[in-house]
């Protein structure tokens, strides 16, 4: 009886081997849309200041968000200039209208440096806002396929009247968690302040910034990390492989944003592999 159980076992083993070997291997593609440093406020179109046509701009996004068929929209913070109500559920009235699922991720300038919103005040309204982020939390996840994890970072300090990047010791232990728990999957991490600048700025750094690489540098399935906040495009490839990417502030000409795809692919039964980082920028109007 053992015997036939090996001679079962073994023809079944041989029988997937001829069968993987023989399946032409899967091409998977995440296509997601990029928006950074907005800094929409209300009837900003009436005005003359540098966020004239923020309000343009982010219409125009949804427009373009409508034309293509994207997996996902991620806003990367400064979505609002001045942390008030009235901004915020300005922006999530216009952002309602995008037909595919948007995430949003906390800038400087939307929770309260000296007066506006509280992280819990800015979450609050979201949550009420936007089906897909019912959960108050600044940070959190999410899966846009069984490969890959989409993680979303709060590194913003609300109450501190300053412009740098802050990961607190409960955020990075959050970190850490995560992405022990999906060492089997690539992760996409998404945060307002970037972790490699577009130029340097001591003004404008992670405070703290050798704890919050640490974390990073302890896992080799981080395939990008993507930041607004300079308003400046840029993209580099670090030595562990690991694509750097900031986006333009759409609230400047011309108006950009990013066009995403992370491509990969997958045989049936398989682990995938050979991940690719794609995109290019581009207007908003």
């Amino acid at each position: 009886m053992k015997i036939l159980k090996k001679l079962f076992l073994f023809s079944s083993a041989i029988v997937y081997i001829l069968f993987a070997a023989n399946m032409p291997s899967a091409a998977k593609e995440i296509n997601f849309a990029v928006a950074s440093d907005i800094h929409y406020t209300v009837n900003t179109e009436s005005g003359s200041g540098k966020y004239a046509n923020s309000t343009k701009a982010l219409r125009g996004f949804v427009d373009r968000v409508n034309e293509n068929d994207y997996d996902f929209v991620i806003f990367l913070g400064d979505n609002i200039d001045k942390s008030k109500s009235q901004n915020l559920k300005g922006f999530l009235n216009i952002v309602r209208h995008i037909n595919s699922p948007y995430y949003l991720v906390m800038g400087n300038h939307d929770v309260h440096k000296i007066s506006g919103l509280s992280k819990e005040e800015y979450l609050k309204i979201v949550s009420k806002n936007n089906r897909y982020q019912k959960k108050t939390q600044g940070s959190y996840y999410f899966y846009p396929t069984r490969d890959v994890i989409v993680i979303v970072l709060d590194g913003v300090s609300s109450g501190m009247p300053s412009e740098h990047g802050i990961f607190s010791e409960k955020t990075l232990r959050w970190l850490d968690s995560v992405l022990e728990k999906n060492k089997n999957k690539k992760a996409l991490i998404f945060q307002h302040v970037p972790y490699k600048e577009p130029y340097y700025s001591l003004e404008k750094e992670i405070l703290d910034k050798n704890e919050y690489a640490a974390v990073i540098r302890r896992y080799d399935n981080i395939i990008m990390i993507c930041s607004g906040h300079y308003h400046k495009e840029f993209a580099k490839k670090d030595e562990k492989d690991v694509y750097h990417i900031s986006a333009p502030a759409m609230f400047e000409a011309p108006y950009y944003y990013l066009d995403m795809q992370i491509k990969y692919k997958k045989f049936p039964f398989m682990k995938a592999k050979d991940f690719v980082v794609d995109g290019n920028a581009k207007p908003a109007i």
